[in-house]
C-alpha cells in the first residue's frame, strides 16, 4: 500500500509540473513564458551612449525567450556631442517621441526599452524589465496575424474602446549586426544591435473581424497592430524570421 500510494504521489507531481507555467530559465529572467501574448520589446539605442551596449546584450539574450520579440531602433539622439550613429535615421528618433508623448513622459532617452506600447524603461537592469513583465497581460492578444505569400491576414475583435487600430510593419536585419564609433563615448569599443531596425511602415487599419494587408517582407520583420495609432498599445503581433 505505501508503494502505491509513493507511487500515486509522484504521478501528481509530475502532473502538476507539466500542467504550470513554463518557467523561463533563458534571457536571464525566472518569468513564466506565455508565447500566445509575446511582449514586443521596441530598444532604441544610440552609438553615443555609453550605457546602451549593455542594453543591447540583455535585448540579445531576452530574444531567447519564446514571448519576447525583439528590436533595436538606432537613434541619433547623441550626435551632437561629434559623433553621427552610422545607422540612425530620423523617422525613428520621431517614433521614439511619439510614443513618449502617449506615454506622457518628458522626452526620449537611451536606452528606452518600450513593452509593447504600454511601458518603458531602461532596460539595462533585468530586475527592472522582470519587473515590467509582471505587470503584462498574459491573455491571448484581441488580434491574431498570420503571414500568407506577400500578405497578412488580420482576425479577431477590435478591443471596446478601440475605433481603428495601425497596422505596422517593422523591417529588421535579423541577428546581431556589429559596428565600432570612431568618436563619441563608445569610441573605438564594438557595439552589438539585436534586431537592427532598417525601416517601419504603417500599412493599413485594422477596423475588427478578417481584414488582408499587403506585406512585402523581402527579409525579416514584424507586423504589429497599434491602438489608435501606429504609436499606441499592441494588440497583435507577428515575427517573420
Amino acid at each position: 500500500m505505501r508503494r502505491l500510494l509513493s507511487r500515486l504521489a509522484s504521478a501528481a507531481i509530475a502532473l502538476a509540473a507539466l500542467s504550470a507555467p513554463a518557467v523561463a530559465q533563458r534571457g536571464g529572467m525566472d518569468v513564466p513564458e506565455h508565447a500566445t501574448r509575446p511582449v514586443v520589446m521596441e530598444l532604441f539605442s544610440s552609438q553615443g551612449c555609453g550605457n546602451c551596449p549593455v542594453a543591447n546584450a540583455n535585448i540579445a539574450k531576452l530574444a531567447e525567450r519564446s514571448d519576447v520579440i525583439a528590436l533595436t531602433y538606432p537613434v541619433g539622439i547623441w550626435d551632437y556631442l561629434g559623433w553621427d550613429d552610422t545607422f540612425a535615421k530620423k523617422e525613428f528618433t520621431e517614433r521614439q517621441k511619439r510614443y513618449n508623448r502617449i506615454l506622457k513622459y518628458r522626452g526620449p532617452y537611451t536606452p528606452q526599452v518600450v513593452y509593447s506600447g504600454r511601458l518603458h524603461g531602461p532596460g539595462t537592469d533585468i530586475k527592472d524589465i522582470e519587473e515590467a513583465f509582471g505587470r503584462r497581460d498574459i491573455n491571448p492578444y484581441p488580434a491574431t496575424l498570420a503571414f500568407e505569400n506577400d500578405m497578412v491576414v488580420v482576425s479577431g475583435a477590435i478591443p471596446a474602446d478601440t475605433d481603428k487600430a495601425g497596422v505596422v510593419v517593422v523591417h529588421y536585419r535579423p541577428g546581431v549586426t556589429s559596428v565600432t564609433p570612431g568618436g563619441g563615448t563608445n569610441k573605438g569599443k564594438p557595439m552589438s544591435y539585436w534586431n537592427l531596425v532598417t525601416r517601419y511602415e504603417q500599412v493599413g487599419e485594422w477596423k475588427g473581424g478578417a481584414q488582408r494587408f499587403p506585406v512585402k517582407c523581402t527579409s525579416a520583420c514584424v507586423v504589429m497592430i497599434q491602438k489608435n495609432g501606429p504609436e499606441g498599445m499592441v494588440i497583435g503581433a507577428v515575427q517573420k524570421k
